[in-house]
């Protein structure tokens, strides 16, 4: 609608859509010439927000759209103790996170955190299977793979500030009060960025 100014939140309950086609959506607009993304976080029509006084929010440099992400860490798991393929929450999460990744030029760090005293011994062979499970998902080549060993609490909050995060994607496991529920207490908690967690279905939110 000519004037109307909205945020991706708010065109998500508008159009009762998820926040990935919502998000979607809008990037093919601004992309096509038809919504401008403006300073304060708002979306509008090009042809009526021409002229006005408003700052678009795009690099001065580039002309590029700024985007609020360029390192996503995914926390994944595989089966039979790292040996197998990705486990379903780990593998919902990394689709998100690659989804997210095209959407925003961002890169994805997959991280396996080795807690089996098996897999310590040679975190090489485990980054090597972690390595090969990724080079079977959609756009690999906007992912990077880090294995560490230890707890996983604190190896993601590590890992996170190491590299630079500006997002953590967790898949959602157990339910509000299983122990996994418990530790992503503590990971909100020290988290030095947004964390979001990927439902099985694929919808997420933000924590």
């Amino acid at each position: 609608m000519p004037g109307l100014r909205l945020t991706e939140a708010q065109v998500e309950r508008l159009c009762t859509a998820d926040t990935l086609t919502s998000v979607s959506a809008l990037r093919a607009l601004v992309s096509a010439g038809f919504l401008r993304p403006m300073a304060d976080g708002t979306y509008g029509r090009t042809d009526v927000l021409t002229g006005r006084q408003d700052t678009p929010r795009v690099r001065p440099s580039t002309g590029m759209t700024l985007s609020p992400w360029h390192r996503i860490l995914c926390l994944v798991e595989l089966e039979n103790e790292g040996r197998g393929p990705l486990k379903a929450p780990a593998y919902s999460a990394l689709r998100y996170a690659t989804t997210l990744a095209v959407t925003h030029r961002a890169r994805v760090t997959a991280l396996q955190v080795v807690t089996s005293p098996s897999l310590r011994a040679s975190l090489r062979a485990a980054a090597e299977m972690l390595r090969k499970t990724v080079f079977g998902e959609a756009f690999r080549g906007l992912i990077d793979v880090h294995v560490a060993a230890g707890s996983v609490n604190e190896e993601l909050v590590r890992v996170a500030t190491e590299v630079g995060a500006d997002l953590i994607v967790l898949g959602r496991t157990g339910n509000a009060g299983s122990a996994s529920w418990s530790g992503l207490s503590q990971i909100l908690r020290q988290a030095p960025c947004p964390v979001l967690i990927v439902h099985p279905s694929g919808r997420a939110a933000v924590a």
